[in-house]
């Protein structure tokens, strides 16, 4: 099927070179005030010119608007197919074609597609061919073409007649009473009377024909109106004929009276030019006094009948212009002749031309076509405020905090407004409410930075920000919600800046930490918006909610700690920033949940980290001291039960690997600082021995091992839901740690004070033999529990190294007993030297090896037998090898006598056991 418009009348063609004619004419009068009659003919072709493109941009948008409207016809027509008859054969267009319309109002630029009585002259658009886009390379040329074809239409097409000869007979008038003026043919009055009388006689011939040839009788008009403009003007500042009050006065007239007959015939162009003419007519006349009240009464008076005539028609061109001549006539006289004391004249008229604009601009959006309705005029809606406020920073430059008023007016100004509209429910005044609501938060950005520091200002605009990507997402603007970022890290960043030197006495109610807050909570609820809405955002938009995460949580947590560092004594800003962390990732536990923000719970995975960092650093800086002192065991109890609310409650959004771990992690840390704060007690219960807080490390791990062995899979949660952290890696990484500790304490003299030294009782020793007694329950556990299980080949290898620990054991003991017994210094220089210790553990040595091979010969393992025949070699070689001192003779003699009889008992009852007999070790 084919969609046809009807052709456009005759009428809204003619008001187009109408307004082409009027422009040209102002063009002519600029050119004449800047070049003098030179300037008439360039300046007329000027205007005409910018006349054309004007009307050409505005053709091509209601181009555009009609492809839209038929693009939804087609769609609901194709939505609902049925068959259609055979089209009948198009007939080809008339020579010369109908021009499209300028969208001079809103009612003229869509034409409803109707079905008329009689066949008019149409043109069939095909239903589904769509306009190609353009690539950026051909957009140039193609409205170059554009313009060229609007130049030759405006020649050729119409009534070229009637457009050439109103032009010519504009010139002519001109030329005319130049040259009488000249040649003193006739006097000035009868001239300027002459002139006048034709004017009024092509008025009124316009008039008469304005049913029978409305075009024809448009151009007549507007060039009448002219002629008397430039008549009255002549008078008036060429020859002094008229005063200039009465010169005014019938300007004013004509300015009315172009409103009367534009209204009566609906003609944008002679509206337009009533307008033009009625603005430069104080302009035009003007005797230098410099009566601002005056003409900007005057320019209220005009304003009001543009704001009267809006109400009823929406005449873009006609808002434009009052627009441009009211801000830029205003904007003239007050670079060059505004004084502060005329202040109270003259801001009431700004307020009222702005208040003027704005009403003007909802009502051109208001009085829009159905299709059409909410369409803004983009120039008045924001050119408007800018030019306003422009100004008015020329009026309040020398009030304080003048213009920070002013911009804190506009802003409240706007969002009431926005407000209005949207409770109204007006219909598709959508686009206008968000232009008024983003204007009114951009003032509001403005005016704080205008009247507070830096610090208040990048919290306003940390709130304006978060406000813009809500308004963004839920008007899906793309630039509304990337300025709300933008704005918010530019907050940020000014905050910093205007920290310099800054403080408070008063904790928590001052400036920059609620300030910090404020910042904070705005980049947070931008993150949860931004990440609850992320089907509304485009691709590239995704990392704005980890932007914005990041960045809350910076602020919210730095708020807090530079606040304790400030307020608080150095012992209590670790247990308070503790208590504070804690605190804060608690509360944010049932926010994620409550909210199901998912990405809140993966930074709350950092407290356990943080916690092992400040117990290690901790540490390393005063190993002895009390870690619970003060009100730190508040904060580290309050951290751990926090950690332990993250393990459960985000079990099920946290990884599995990542849960097992920190299960593991929290177990090990808990381990630690118990350990740490028990050897404190120790040291402090028994402050004569050095080995009472070194005893602790060894043996509370030991106690949570079988704590958790006997008692972990009754309690349902954690150890029972996650025995493999608890009862498995968890209890054999302690068993590590214990073994290490173990090693450590076979090098320790062991002081028992205040207790006395005996042999195997004292409380290192004790403690040792705990400790093997654990790490064999272990390695025993190994291999029947299947969270701890491990192979064989391990496990023997474990046996082995307990085997070795022990061994090294007591040859500590007999190192302790040397040095208590006899008084032999527990270092390694000494005891080498000493021939009661070197005789002792000779015949240690040979006496485990004894007990190796004796062992071994009895499950027939000759490899086990082969180790006890290796340390029972090493003995030999010692005795060989040890230089002792002058009484080492007697000495040596005994170790030989002893180790001997020793080795004679082994060949006797331990034998090696013959290969065909040996057992396969476990």
């Amino acid at each position: 099927m084919a969609i046809c418009f009807p052709p456009l009348n005759t009428k809204q063609k003619e008001g187009t070179v109408v307004l082409n004619i009027i422009l040209g004419i102002i063009g002519a009068f600029f050119g004449a005030v800047i070049m003098d009659e030179e300037g008439i003919l360039p300046g007329f072709v000027m205007g005409c010119l910018l006349g054309m493109i004007v009307s050409l941009r505005q053709r091509v948008s209601a181009l555009e608007q009609r492809l839209d409207i038929l693009k939804k016809q087609q769609h609901k027509e194709g939505a609902a197919p049925a068959p259609s008859p055979k089209p009948e054969p198009v007939k080809p267009p008339p020579e010369k074609p109908p021009e499209p319309a300028p969208p001079s109002h809103a009612s003229e630029s869509v034409t409803t597609p109707v079905k008329p009585s009689r066949k008019p002259n149409v043109i069939p658009i095909s239903p589904r061919k769509e306009r190609e886009p353009q690539s950026p390379a051909e957009a140039p040329r193609a409205n170059l073409n554009r313009l060229t074809g609007a130049i030759k239409a405006f020649f050729t097409g119409g009534n070229t007649v009637v457009r050439i000869g109103v032009i010519i007979l504009f010139f002519g008038v001109s030329f005319l009473l130049r040259f009488a003026a000249e040649q003193g043919m006739f006097p000035v009055e009868l001239r300027l009377a002459g002139v006048g009388t034709g004017a009024i006689a092509l008025l009124m011939a316009g008039w008469r024909l304005r049913e029978k040839r409305p075009g024809y009788a448009l151009i007549l008009q507007g060039g009448a109106i002219g002629i008397l403009y430039l008549n009255l003007f002549a008078a008036a500042k060429l020859y002094h004929l008229l005063p200039l009050m009465l010169t005014f006065g019938l300007m004013v007239v004509l300015v009315v009276l172009s409103g009367i007959l534009a209204v009566l015939q609906d003609s944008l162009a002679l509206a337009a030019f009533g307008a033009a003419g009625g603005f430069l007519a104080p302009v035009l006349i003007s005797s230098g006094s410099g009566n601002h009240v005056m003409l900007f009464s005057y320019y209220a008076i005009l304003n009001a009948g543009i704001l009267q005539v809006a109400w009823f028609r929406a005449w873009r061109v006609l808002n434009l212009i009052g627009f441009v001549f009211t801000f830029a006539i205003g904007t003239i006289w007050g670079a060059t002749a505004y004084q502060p004391a005329w202040f109270p004249t003259t801001e009431p008229f700004l307020i009222l031309f702005f208040l003027f604009y704005t009403t003007i601009a909802v009502l051109f959006a208001h009085r829009q076509p159905p299709w059409l309705r909410g369409y803004v005029d983009g120039s008045l809606v924001f050119g408007l405020p800018i030019i306003v406020f422009a100004l008015q920073a020329r009026l309040v430059s020398n009030l304080e905090y003048g213009l920070a008023f002013s911009a804190l007016g506009m802003s409240g100004f706007y969002i009431t407004l926005a407000a209005l509209l949207w409770r109204s429910q007006a219909g598709g005044m959508r686009m206008l409410t968000e232009a008024f609501l983003a204007l009114g938060v951009v003032f509001g950005s403005l005016a704080v930075p205008l009247a507070l520091d830096g610090r208040w200002t990048a919290a306003a605009w940390a709130m304006e920000g978060a406000a813009l990507i809500w308004v963004g997402i839920r008007q899906t603007r793309i630039l509304s919600r990337n300025f709300g970022v933008l704005l918010q890290l530019g907050g940020g960043i000014l905050f910093l800046a205007d920290l310099s030197g800054a403080g408070s006495d008063i904790p928590v109610f001052n400036g920059i930490f609620l300030g910090s807050m404020a910042v904070s909570v705005a980049g947070l609820f931008s993150a949860f918006y931004l990440n609850r809405h992320t089907e509304k955002l485009k691709s590239w938009e995704k990392w704005h909610h980890g932007v914005m995460l990041t960045w809350g949580l910076i602020w919210w947590f730095g708020a807090g700690l530079s606040e304790i560092h400030d307020h608080l004594s150095r012992p209590d800003r670790l247990p308070a920033s503790l208590l504070f962390i804690a605190l804060s990732c608690g509360a944010m536990v049932p926010v994620s949940i409550r909210l199901r923000w998912k990405p809140l719970s993966w930074p709350l995975a950092g407290l356990l980290p943080l916690l092992w960092a400040m117990a290690l650093i901790l540490f390393a800086d005063r190993p002895s001291a009390h870690l619970f002192a003060r009100w730190n065991l508040i904060s580290w109890t309050a951290a751990l039960a926090v950690h332990l609310c993250l393990l459960w409650q985000f079990e099920k959004h946290w990884p599995r690997q990542l849960i097992t771990l920190w299960h593991w992690a929290g177990l090990l840390l808990a381990t630690f600082i118990l350990t740490w704060e028990a050897a404190w007690a120790a040291g402090r219960l028994v402050s004569t021995g050095t080995v009472w807080p070194f005893i602790p490390w060894g043996v509370l791990p030991g106690l949570i091992i079988l704590t958790l062995q006997k008692w972990g899979k009754k309690i349902p949660w954690p150890t029972g839901r996650f025995p493999g952290q608890y009862m498995g890696s968890g209890p054999a990484t302690l068993g590590l740690f214990i073994g290490l500790w173990e090693m450590a304490a076979c090098f320790r003299p062991g002081y028992p004070d205040p207790l006395p030294w005996l042999p195997l009782l004292t409380p290192i020793d004790l403690a040792q033999i705990f400790g093997f007694m654990v790490l064999l329950r272990l390695i025993q556990l190994s291999g029947r529990e299947t969270h701890l299980k491990i192979s064989a080949p391990a496990q023997h290898f474990l046996y082995c190294a307990v085997s070795a620990e022990i061994f090294l054991w007591l040859n500590a003991v007999v190192a302790r007993t040397v040095h208590f017994g006899a008084g032999v210094p527990f270092t390694e220089s000494s005891l080498y030297h000493s021939v009661l210790f070197q005789a002792a553990i000779s015949i240690l040595w040979t006496l485990t090896a004894f007990g190796i091979m004796r062992v071994a010969a009895g499950k027939q393992r000759r490899r086990i037998w082969f180790t006890g025949a290796v340390l029972l070699g090493a003995v030999v070689l010692k005795l060989f090898a040890v230089d002792l001192d002058g009484s080492g003779t007697v000495a040596r003699i005994v170790s030989f006598l002893a180790v001997g009889g020793l080795m004679l008992a082994i060949g006797y009852a331990a034998p090696l056991p013959p290969p065909q007999e040996e057992k396969r070790s476990p």
